[in-house]
């Protein structure tokens, strides 16, 4: 089963739904999605949709989480390994920028920093506004891009290096370093958030 957790957002009609698979979709916001996910978002279950560095990020039209939560788990755990997404300019899944990443071992490292990414790092930079994106793996060494919030704080430092290479280095002891670099593609990030430093 494809991990999935939901993390809160200053707006309580939203939750992103933060998963490793969401790395293999294109971001933006919904426009079709395969049958279940297209489901909630045609009968009024969720007005929106969004692909984010990290997750799906979903908001509620009407009602609860307490009652929609678990059909929304359901729809993206039906919905995040199959075809059909398509995002803001119409470009399906799979078509857009994808991660860069090297022969061999640097395949596996790449799962294995997207699912240290997703278990706890990408959790905890979203309740501060911010987020990390893996753009490339090359010669052990795993590239990242940081968006929101994270984009120019001062505590991102710590964030990515203490707590993303840590955990990283702990599970892949063979890890040259994880560096940060520009956005290969300007002006798809998040919007600077006002809220406060790690």
């Amino acid at each position: 089963m494809i991990p999935l957790h939901p993390v809160a957002t200053t707006d309580p009609a939203t939750l992103t739904w933060v998963t490793p698979a969401a790395a293999r979709l294109r971001r933006g916001v919904v426009r079709r999605a395969p049958a279940a996910l297209q489901t909630l978002l045609e009968d009024g279950t969720l007005s929106r949709a969004e692909v984010v560095g990290e997750g799906v990020r979903t908001t509620l039209a009407t009602g609860s989480w307490r009652e929609a939560g678990p059909r929304v788990r359901t729809a993206l755990h039906a919905c995040l390994a199959a075809d059909g997404w398509e995002t803001d300019d119409g470009t399906p899944a799979g078509e857009g920028p994808e991660v860069a990443v090297g022969p061999g071992p640097d395949a596996e490292l790449l799962r294995t920093a997207t699912e240290v990414l997703a278990g706890e790092v990408a959790p905890y930079a979203a309740t501060h506004g911010g987020a990390i994106d893996i753009v490339g793996v090359r010669d052990g060494v795993v590239e990242v891009t940081l968006r929101g919030a994270c984009s120019g704080c001062p505590a991102a430092a710590v964030t990515l290096h203490a707590r993303f290479e840590g955990l990283l280095r702990r599970r892949w002891p063979a890890l040259v370093a994880v560096r940060q670099v520009s956005p290969r593609r300007p002006g798809r990030g998040c919007p600077r958030s006002s809220r406060a430093a790690r």
